[in-house]
């Protein structure tokens, strides 16, 4: 059995590592778009970080996303099995190529950098 778990810890990492390069590969689709994502002014501030893209000290989040339960303007996303906030100041309205949510989460600390809102619906 463990060496099961250690197969499905390795295959979560691997996973993971994929996810995290999709950004960063000049390969990829978009590169170029994820490349140029800049935080807002009000979240590099609250955060106090010196840099302003979102994809330079962080990847992108791959997880599910919703409203609210009280159908209020507030997003949140699946993290370690609980759903958590997304900072309004972090929300931008601008487009994706997919049309669908992307979020940015610093690489280092966790913290939520850029989120864009999923113009295809969720």
């Amino acid at each position: 059995m463990k060496a099961f778990g250690r197969v499905l810890t390795m295959f979560g990492i691997l996973l993971l590592a994929s996810f995290r390069a999709d950004a960063h590969d000049a390969s990829m689709p978009h590169h170029e778009w994820f490349n140029r994502q800049e935080m807002n002014p009000a979240a590099q501030h609250r955060l106090g970080v010196p840099w302003k893209s979102c994809c330079d000290n962080g990847d992108v989040f791959k997880t599910r996303f919703r409203v609210a339960d009280d159908h209020s303007d507030q997003w949140q996303y699946l993290k370690d099995g609980q759903w958590k906030v997304i900072p309004p100041d972090i929300i931008k309205s601008e487009d994706t190529p997919d049309h669908l949510p992307v979020l940015f989460i610093n690489r280092r600390t966790g913290d939520e950098l850029c989120f864009f809102l999923p113009k295809g619906g969720l």
